[in-house]
């Protein structure tokens, strides 16, 4: 018991220690008047850089990025319920461009980031009906999204720890702009030539998919981003964030 006390005593102290921004980080000054291209040029090296977990500022691997489950929804033009957990996605850290605008006075940051290319490489369950035919079925499914745009918006509060002034993060927002998206679930219907029409339909008809039932994802998706933004905001004070603050 005593070892344990100990131990949680020491994760407590070290969480209370105040960081400086990554070396591979860049910082930017808050009072220059291009402070939003250094802050995009900033994000995007930083992202490119997290091809490896920061284990010291709770940062993980982008390389995959993984998300263990992302709670069951139901479309509301697909009838059946279906769930998907064990999310890798690859391709965050290749990056075409990177737009970000810092709002100190309405306390906002939004971030605009196009990847070439996303791999979503995943297992899900599904039940319910799909053409008429029964569907209680699970396996694994690939997701490519092609050119496309995540765009994200954080609202900050701000709090003082040991005299310092922190961000935290309490509200977010996502929106994902692809040119082109391309399903493929295996066993969905154990006939290879329905399974491969079933994949064909959902790719021609991603527009639509992605308007139904895109936002119940993307939201678990920005919340899983906005946790680790605050492991970060939580250990690097506002001034070692910013140069000019």
């Amino acid at each position: 018991m005593k070892i344990l006390m100990f131990l949680s005593g020491l994760s407590l102290a070290q969480l209370s220690y105040s960081l400086s921004l990554p070396p591979t980080f860049q910082k930017c000054d808050k009072k220059k008047s291009d402070f939003n291209e250094c802050l995009s040029r900033a994000i995007q090296n930083a992202i490119v850089n997290l091809d490896k977990p920061l284990e010291e500022y709770g940062l993980p691997s982008f390389e995959p990025f993984l998300l263990p489950s992302i709670p069951p929804s139901l479309g509301r033009k697909i009838d059946f319920e279906h769930t998907f957990k064990n999310c890798k996605i690859f391709g965050r850290t290749k990056i075409s461009s990177t737009k970000a605008n810092m709002d100190f006075h309405d306390m906002t940051l939004t971030i605009a980031i196009t990847n070439p290319e996303i791999q979503y490489v995943l297992d899900y369950e599904a039940r319910g009906k799909m053409f008429l035919l029964p569907v209680d079925t699970s396996g694994p499914a690939t997701l490519l999204s092609y050119n496309v745009t995540y765009t994200i918006t954080f609202t900050f509060e701000e709090y003082i720890k040991d005299g310092k002034t922190h961000l935290h993060v309490i509200h977010n927002n996502l929106v994902m702009q692809p040119q082109d998206v391309i399903f493929n679930f295996e066993n969905v219907f154990q006939d290879k030539e329905l399974n491969d029409g079933f994949n064909r339909a959902m790719s021609r008809k991603w527009k639509q998919i992605l308007s139904d039932i895109g936002p119940l994802y993307l939201a678990n998706y920005g919340q899983a981003y906005a946790a680790i933004f605050n492991n970060l905001l939580s250990k690097v004070p506002l001034e070692e964030l910013f140069d000019g603050v």
